[in-house]
């Protein structure tokens, strides 16, 4: 082989190739004890990697319930990672995960709204577990329950695999996955189990396909609806959310300057989702008076978006679903304030206009074929010398 022909050989090799992650789910539907497949293929390490699966299903007011993902199994790891339970219309619950050599149990009344959260940082490894259950005892006014558990986190291991699970507990309802990659849905279905709910319900929901987060049957109201991420810290409010809802993410790419990313990052689902008229989203701030902001990722990059600090919480109108962000200060920074009159709202900002910024590998990628060229130039040129 020549010089030039191994040369080109090199540089060919030092291009990167991206390949998105592919991910299927099967089936459509199930009876009580089947089987769910979820196959995801291209999956990189270090990929930010959210899995969520949740239930709906109708009871008897006052009854015990019990919604369970048996022999689950997780190709890869989630570390770090974060597991998040949430339900609604209920007097209590618990949630309990049985693994091969280790257990975790716990358990608690629901506060006034039916609502139970509850949110652990684990090192979430690769294996089988035996069962995850959300169990408890539905509310005595509430005629359904709603019960999710997320899984999120850095993934390592192979990039090729299936998650596999059996959903028990429940004869009639439906059970949502939702997975998201880096910030981005790549998969949201809603899965019937014995033919899907028994009866008809009106619901405020993480996805109209079937995104988690934040969902709970609601009755029919022109009025104004809420719905809640699972670890409570983010909101979302209007007069149009059917089919909408709040998903905790793992936060991706870097901060505008001066500002540095707190806490999860949250997906409005689903991703196609718009709002007319807009709704206000909510974030909780780590302190009352906290001096931040909010911030939406698209396109690999943060942008600031207009927000309003109220007391210990933020507020920012959207008008359309994405992954939104609590930003604060970076510690040597003090950003200024930049007030809108006309909405009476005001924008923290670190310069005089929102900066985005893309991941800081990113960069690298493109420069390889200018490099390329660049050599082949220099080989011609002492060629003909």
């Amino acid at each position: 082989m020549s010089k030039l022909g191994a040369l080109l050989l090199v540089l060919a090799l030092l291009v990167p190739t991206a390949t998105a992650a592919t991910i299927t789910i099967t089936p459509a539907s199930i009876d009580p004890g089947d089987t769910v497949t979820v196959d995801v293929q291209n999956l990189p390490d270090g990929a930010a990697f959210s899995f969520g699966i949740r239930g709906e299903f109708d009871v008897t007011p006052g009854e015990r319930f019990a919604f369970t993902a048996q022999n689950l199994v997780l190709p890869f790891s989630l570390d770090p990672g974060q597991v998040s339970a949430y339900s609604k219309g209920t007097a209590w619950t618990g949630l309990s995960v049985q693994m091969p050599g280790r257990a975790i149990s716990l358990s608690n009344d629901a506060d006034a709204n039916g609502e139970f959260r509850e949110t652990q940082t684990y090192n979430i490894s690769s294996g089988t577990y035996d069962t995850i259950t959300l169990d408890g005892r539905a509310a005595p006014t509430s005629g359904s329950i709603t019960a999710e558990l997320t899984m999120m986190g850095t993934k390592k291991g192979p990039d090729n695999g299936q998650i596999t699970f059996a959903i028990d507990g429940i004869t009639h309802g439906t059970a949502t996955v939702t997975i998201y990659v880096d910030g981005r849905q790549e998969l949201s279905r809603t899965i019937a189990i014995g033919g899907g709910i028994s009866s008809p319900t009106t619901t405020t929901q993480g996805s109209g396909s079937g995104g988690t987060g934040g969902l709970f049957p609601t009755e029919p109201t022109t009025g104004s609806a809420t719905t809640t991420s699972a670890d409570g810290k983010a909101s979302l409010t209007g007069t149009d959310l059917e089919g909408a809802g709040l998903l905790p993410i793992t936060v991706q790419g870097t901060a505008p300057a001066g500002w540095s990313l707190s806490g999860n990052a949250y997906a409005v689902t689903p991703a196609d989702r718009t709002f007319d008229p807009a709704a206000v989203l909510s974030f909780r701030l780590p302190s009352a008076d906290t001096p931040a902001t909010l911030a939406r990722y698209e396109n690999g990059a943060w942008t600031l978006v207009p927000s309003k600090i109220e007391g210990d919480r933020i507020t920012a109108t959207v008008s359309r679903a994405g992954p939104y962000a609590l930003l604060v200060p970076a510690p040597s920074a003090t950003p200024a304030v930049t007030t809108t009159a006309a909405a009476g709202t005001a924008m923290p900002t670190a310069s005089a206009a929102p900066v985005t910024t893309t991941s800081t590998a990113a960069p690298v990628a493109p420069l390889l074929p200018v490099a390329a060229l660049a050599i082949l130039m220099l080989l011609g040129w002492k060629r003909k010398v």
